[in-house]
C-alpha cells in the first residue's frame, strides 16, 4: 500500500513498475457497479467508511468527493502508464449516470411522493432507504437501504408505490378495527369468538336489536383492550377518531397518509405500513384478495 496518494488509488509500485494493486482494483469496480446500480456517493461512501477500506496507510474515512473523483478518474480506462482497471462501458455508464444526477432537479419530486419519501423503511431490516434514478432497472425509481449490513435495492415505480400505500390505506378506512391490536397470548380468544358470534348471529337475524349489537361491540372492544397498555389504547382510539374525520378521495391522499403512518416497510414485491399506533398492516404488493388475514393488525416488530 502507498503511504499516500500521488499514486492514483487502484495501482502500486513493484519492482520499479506501475501495477495493479488488486484489493483496491476490486474496491474500484464495485464503486462503479453501486453508483450505476442506484446508490449515492455518500451511501458509497459511507459502506466503505463502515467497512474500514483503507484509502492510504493512515486513512480509512471515505467522504463523497473521493468517491466522485474515482468515478471521474479515466486513467481506470487504462493507457500507456496505467493498466485497464475498468471496462469502457461501465466506466461510460457511470460517469453518464453522475452528469443525470448532477442536472435533475429535487424539486421535480410530486407532492405524493415527498409525502412518503422519508418515511420508507427498509422491510429486511428497517433501516430507511433513498430513493433514486437508475438507468440500468426498467422501474427507474429504485430504493436503496442506507444499512451497509444490508443495502437491500429496490426497484418501483412511484405510481405502484403509492398505489399499493393507498390500498392498505382504504383496507383501514373500510374497517378501523385493523388498527386493534391483536393478541397472541390465546387468554381471551375464546371469550371474544363468543361475543363475535353472538355479534354476527344477531345481525344475520334481520331484525336487530340495536341496545343489544352496541353491548355486544363494546364487550368485543373491552376484550380487545383487556390487557393492553392504557396509553396504546387511548393511542388506536384517538387514530380512529382521526381518520373517521378524514374525507375520503380519490388517489393517494398525503393528508390521509400523514394522520395514519407512521412508515412504510417496502421489500421486494411486498409493501407494508406500520400505523401510528405501532401496527402492521400489509401483505405483497399490498394486495387485498385476502382482507381480514393479509393485513389484520399484527403488532409491528421493534
Amino acid at each position: 500500500m502507498k503511504k499516500n496518494r500521488y499514486i492514483p488509488f487502484g495501482y502500486t509500485m513493484r519492482d520499479g513498475k506501475l501495477v495493479i494493486e488488486q484489493n483496491e482494483a476490486n474496491v474500484i469496480r464495485n464503486i462503479y457497479e453501486d453508483y450505476v446500480n442506484g446508490s449515492t456517493l455518500k451511501e458509497i461512501a459511507e459502506r466503505l467508511t463502515h467497512a474500514g477500506v483503507p484509502y492510504s496507510e493512515k486513512r480509512s474515512d471515505w467522504g463523497k468527493a473521493r468517491v466522485a473523483r474515482i468515478i471521474e478518474n479515466t486513467k481506470y480506462l487504462g493507457d500507456s502508464e496505467y493498466d485497464k482497471i475498468v471496462d469502457d462501458d461501465l466506466f461510460n455508464e457511470a460517469v453518464s449516470a453522475k452528469k443525470t444526477r448532477q442536472t435533475s432537479i429535487p424539486g421535480d419530486l410530486n407532492p405524493e411522493i415527498s409525502a412518503v419519501k422519508n418515511h420508507v423503511r427498509c422491510l429486511e431490516c428497517g433501516y430507511p432507504m433513498s430513493r433514486r434514478f437508475s438507468k440500468r432497472y426498467k422501474t427507474k425509481v429504485i430504493w436503496t437501504c442506507l444499512n451497509p449490513e444490508c443495502g437491500k435495492k429496490v426497484g418501483i415505480c412511484d405510481a405502484d408505490l403509492l398505489e399499493g400505500i393507498m390500498r392498505l390505506m382504504s383496507r383501514i378506512l373500510k374497517n378501523d378495527r385493523l388498527l386493534d391490536p391483536v393478541k397472541n397470548d390465546g387468554k381471551n380468544d375464546e371469550t371474544k369468538s363468543k361475543l363475535q358470534e353472538d355479534l354476527e348471529s344477531e345481525i344475520s337475524e334481520g331484525i336487530t336489536d340495536e341496545e343489544k349489537v352496541a353491548r355486544l361491540i363494546d364487550a368485543i372492544a373491552a376484550e380487545s383492550y383487556s390487557r393492553l397498555d392504557p396509553a396504546s389504547a387511548h393511542a388506536t382510539e384517538e387514530l380512529k377518531r382521526k381518520i373517521r374525520r378524514v374525507e375520503i378521495k380519490d388517489g393517494f391522499d398525503p393528508g390521509l397518509f400523514g394522520e395514519l403512518v407512521l412508515s412504510v416497510r417496502l421489500g421486494e414485491g411486498d409493501i407494508q405500513i406500520i400505523t401510528k399506533n405501532n401496527i402492521k398492516i400489509g401483505g405483497k404488493d399490498g394486495s387485498k384478495e385476502d382482507t381480514e388475514k393479509d393485513g389484520y393488525g399484527y403488532p409491528a416488530e421493534e
